[in-house]
């Protein structure tokens, strides 16, 4: 069989008349009875391919240009490559390459691999501008290293960050540098040592170039829009099918009106349009998939124009098991399993007058019973993989217990499922041994290369046996000599739950150690001690494994368990005996805490972090406010004591920051200047000098002007330094300006002093004030400093300190009055108009407070003087009436006084009633009754109600006081309360006073 070949099927009668062919000459002209599998048994040189996977950058002036058909991974080519820019003191701290990718548009880039592992680009992060997008991979939170974008060939104009960012007077990137029909990658790269030990290394994966799909083209034949004189019509599922690229190779490839590869002047109608749709659709027919139903054929290439043409579609074939055939000027392709049968025929209408041959096995040089494969494997970065190679114990039983194997390579094919249904097809087809070669009558004259015909023949024992047609000559006489082979179409039967054995893929990248886990790692409340062993700060102990190599430190966070707030981070941790240590940083006492920490090792190596483990740090002295602040006072006291001992240091500032740091092999320069003036014993001084000094490890500068005036033994001086040092891992600057004064016993001196330092621990900073006078015999100190300090653990805070007998604040608009609102003096805080938004105080004295609100857990009081109604509020209500006499029954009611009370607490109303009223009777034998009440009418309740009796012919009166509490007033709020009297009571007066608990 020859679908590995491709070979091109010539229907030698279509163009010449022969008056006879020998069975021999037209087997030796069509030579394509032999499959591929024999073929590379035998050491065929005409087996070979091209279209190899290019995974190298290729780079200089005789790179051919090249273009990609469907998925395809490439290298690239380089076409320009700069440093440039600066990262922090790193000069030329990026290298930007331009890679050319094909040299006709694509369609998409579908994915990268840097340094032989796959990557992301955040394409959403369009920060960087003109740099391109990151890659996720090479980033360190929002430190990117990486920098990749595309363009897909379509572009008008030069990329603006390479004219304009890195284009160098060296190595110039001109406007006109559009690249017009090239899709290309700009890779930027920061120098990292972490991340990159040389330059990186690309592969991209490609959706190639678009192509004109004649089985979508509505006008020919097809369905769809496509149409072959607009490309921009082109693209879509045809782009990755053998049948469709074949196609394109045929009518050629152009961009711009200019020829760029394939054939330059084939036309349409030399392409059979139905012939070709059908071939189309049976590449893109489903077949089953390790994942699904799946494209039968799809191939790719990565097509070098310096290619032979015919080699390029002979690889495609190869993918596709086709075969292309050119018959009367027309071509046209067969893939996959043989067609129909269009011509039956039996020994009966062989021309026995003609020469026959018939080849009913293959000798043992062309026997195959097993094949292995290679491909490019997409899940492997596209590196070659070798498919599971294909036996068959009965063929190798038939052929003497033999195993005859071949290998082929398959760089067009990258799908596993596809390499294993052409390797099994394959292995069935090159066991069809049988070739006929005979002449038959005028009928067959329709027959031509590719046909499929059906054989009956008694005299070699068969029965409507199938062959290909592989050879046509065409007599004079219309005579017609056939070449034929066996074929099957059961040999392409695909059973992917049998027929298929997955691949197992290997790991991408590089083989690196996993990541270390933090050994032994343990945490446990701890107490920090001052000198004197009294408990100081609540903090914690942390633990490690003692046994760990290559470790140099251990990184230590602690955050809060509440909110996850970290209060501690820092890599300085030596990694040492005892292996635990106790955190000097401010905790809180009684809180709850998480730490974590991991290793930090000599080499580069990845460790990971150990889990958060809670800890609760103990309740010590913290909490006592004298004790801190005892302990804050020595901390500012030993600073202030540092401050002062700089007057009193008669080094040079420059000696004083930068104590043994110059080697002995330094360099320095000076320059001085120098004025005096003396008269008798009096004299004035001027003196400036300034040095620099430098070695192979540090520089320095400082600079000193002193100023000296002096009359008999009264002296004034006036100094001023600045100095600043570096080295390779530390620097520092200070400036000073140092004033003193002497008259006989009598002395006043000063200083001024700014100081920063940095490391790669961290950095500190000072302003300082210190004065001082006074006699020998005793004298006083006062200044002040403003600094940010290391707290411990590299955590930075700042603070604000001043020493003086009395300290005080003036606002600018109470100068003219005695209003001071801060003054400290005699160890006493004084301060008038505070307001403090939050106080706790754990003791007071206070002679007079005017309290708004007030929550007072334990309150013990002497003597107490309460406001009138701060604890209860009373009001007092009333009415007077007279019944209306005979109207009415004896029981009806009348109001006489309506009020309101607005109780803010639900408890007991206490109330007091003075009431009088009376009444009489008439009547000589009857009795007379009158009411008064008092009534809530917001709940219906009756508080208190009068009754008294007339007898007959007579009277009664009531008049008396009454203090009484109303049960259940209800709920707070503003009650209603009503003054009700009966018919028959008469001069009725009512006062109600009610009294209540505010709180």
């Amino acid at each position: 069989m020859a679908f590995f070949t491709s070979a091109l099927f010539v229907s030698l009668g279509a163009s010449t008349f022969l008056a006879s062919v020998s069975a021999f000459a037209l087997n030796a002209a069509v030579g394509v009875g032999i499959s591929l599998l024999a073929k590379k048994l035998q050491g065929d040189s005409d087996t070979s391919q091209t279209g190899g996977v290019q995974g190298t950058l290729q780079a200089g002036g005789d790179v051919a240009r090249s273009f990609i058909l469907g998925r395809r991974v490439t290298a690239g080519s380089l076409v320009y490559a700069n440093t440039w820019g600066k990262a922090g003191k790193t000069p030329n701290a990026y290298f930007t390459q331009v890679i050319a990718l094909s040299d006709l548009p694509i369609s998409d880039i579908t994915a990268i691999w840097v340094n032989g592992e796959p990557v992301t680009v955040d394409n959403a992060n369009t920060s960087y501008g003109n740099w391109g997008y990151p890659v996720t991979e090479y980033s360190n939170g929002s430190d990117n290293s990486m920098w990749i974008k595309f363009y897909d060939g379509s572009q008008t104009v030069a990329d603006p960050f390479l004219v304009g960012t890195v284009s160098s007077a060296g190595r110039p990137y001109q406007a006109t540098r559009v690249g017009a029909g090239v899709a290309y990658a700009i890779v930027t790269s920061e120098v990292n040592e972490e991340l990159f030990t040389g330059f990186p290394t690309f592969k991209f994966e490609i959706a190639g170039a678009k192509l004109y799909d004649v089985s979508k083209d509505s006008s020919v034949g097809g369905s769809g829009p496509q149409r072959w004189a607009v490309p921009s019509t082109w693209g879509g599922d045809g782009d990755h099918l053998p049948a469709v690229q074949i196609y394109n190779l045929l009518r050629g490839f152009t961009y711009g009106n200019a020829w760029l590869y394939g054939l330059q002047s084939l036309t349409a109608a030399r392409l059979p349009a139905e012939d070709w749709i059908f071939q189309i659709n049976k590449c893109r027919a489903a077949i089953a998939g390790a994942v699904g139903p799946e494209a039968t054929y799809l191939t790719s290439l990565e097509v070098t124009v310096d290619t032979e043409i015919d080699a390029t579609i002979q690889s495609l074939l190869t993918g596709c098991q086709g075969r292309l055939i050119e018959s009367g000027g027309t071509y046209k392709i067969r893939v996959g399993e043989p067609g129909a049968s269009v011509f039956q025929f039996s020994d009966a209408d062989i021309l026995s007058t003609e020469e026959q041959s018939f080849t009913p096995f293959f000798g043992l040089s062309e026997t195959i019973n097993g094949v292995s494969a290679t491909y490019p494997e997409p899940d492997e970065a596209w590196n070659t993989k070798t498919a599971p190679p294909l036996f068959n114990a009965d063929y190798e039983v038939e052929d003497g217990a033999r195993r005859l194997l071949t290998n082929v390579t398959m760089d067009m094919v990258y799908r596993s499922t596809q390499v294993q249904r052409i390797m099994k097809s394959a292995l069935a087809e090159a066991r069809r041994a049988r070739r006929l070669t005979f002449v038959l009558p005028p009928e067959a004259w329709v027959l031509e290369p590719g046909d499929v015909v059906t054989f009956t023949s008694n005299r070699n024992g068969f029965g409507a046996k199938l062959f290909r047609v592989d050879g046509v000559a065409d007599h004079a006489n219309l005579d017609v000599t056939l070449d034929l082979t066996e074929v099957d179409p059961t040999d392409y039967d695909w059973d992917i739950d049998n027929d298929y054995t997955p691949p197992a893929f290997s790991p991408l990248g590089p083989v690196r150690p996993p990541a270390q886990p933090m050994y032994g790692w343990q945490v446990e409340p701890a107490v920090l001690y001052d000198a004197d062993g009294v408990p100081w700060r609540p903090t914690i102990k942390i633990s490690a494994d003692p046994t760990q190599k290559d470790v140099r430190n251990v990184w230590v966070q602690v955050r809060l368990a509440l909110d996850g707030s970290l209060h501690f981070d820092s890599d300085s941790t030596v990694y040492a005996d005892p292996y635990s240590w106790v955190i000097n940083a401010n905790f809180k006492g009684k809180t709850d805490y998480e730490a974590r920490g991991k290793f930090i090792p000599v080499s580069s190596r990845a460790t990971e972090w150990s889990e958060w483990l809670p800890v609760t740090t103990p309740d010590v002295a913290s909490d006592d406010l004298l004790v801190d602040l005892a302990h804050t006072k020595k901390d500012i006291h030993k600073v202030f004591r540092d401050i002062f001992g700089q007057l009193d240091d008669g080094r040079k500032l420059f000696e004083q920051i930068a104590v043994n740091q110059m080697s002995n092999g330094a360099v320095s320069d000076r320059i001085n200047r120098q004025l005096a003036v003396t008269v008798d014993s009096n004299k004035a001084t001027f003196e400036e000098t300034i040095t620099v000094i430098a070695d192979d490890l540090n520089a320095a500068v400082t600079q000193i002007v002193d100023l000296n005036a002096e009359v008999d033994q009264n002296k004034a001086q006036a100094t001023q330094e600045i100095a600043a040092v570096s080295g390779v891992a530390n620097a520092a600057a200070a400036a000073t300006q140092t004033l003193s004064a002497t008259v006989g016993q009598n002395f006043a001196n000063g200083q001024v002093r700014f100081s920063v330092a940095a490391n790669q621990n961290g950095a500190v900073a000072r302003y300082s004030i210190a004065i001082r006078a006074g006699t020998a015999a005793g004298y006083i100190e006062s200044g002040m400093f403003l600094e940010i300090y290391d707290a411990g653990g590299g955590v930075l805070r700042s603070r604000f300190s001043v020493l003086a007998s009395q300290f005080s604040i003036l606002n600018p608009d109470d100068v003219g009055t005695s209003y001071l609102p801060l003054v400290f003096e005699g160890g006493v805080l004084k301060l008038q108009g505070v307001k403090v938004q939050w106080a706790d105080i754990q003791n007071v004295t206070i002679q007079w407070a005017q309290i708004g609100t007030a929550v007072i857990g334990n309150l013990i009081v002497g003597t107490s003087n309460l406001d009138y109604n701060a604890v209860t509020a009373s009001v007092s209500n009333g009415a007077s009436g007279t019944g209306p006499g005979n109207t009415g029954s004896e029981t009806d009611f009348t109001t006489i006084g309506t009020f309101s009370l607005n109780n803010e607490n639900p408890s007991a109303v206490m109330t007091q009633l003075q009431t009088s009223f009376n009444t009489s009777s008439a009547s000589s034998t009857a009795s007379r009754n009158a009411y008064v009440r008092l009534i809530n009418v917001t709940n219906g309740n009756v508080v208190r109600q009068y009754q008294i009796t007339a007898p007959p012919q007579g009277s009664a009166s009531y008049n008396a006081p009454e203090f009484l509490l109303e049960p259940a007033p209800g709920s707070r709020g503003v009650k209603t309360y009503q003054i009700q009297i009966s018919r028959f009571a008469f001069n009725v007066s009512m006062t109600v006073t009610q009294q209540w608990w505010k709180r």
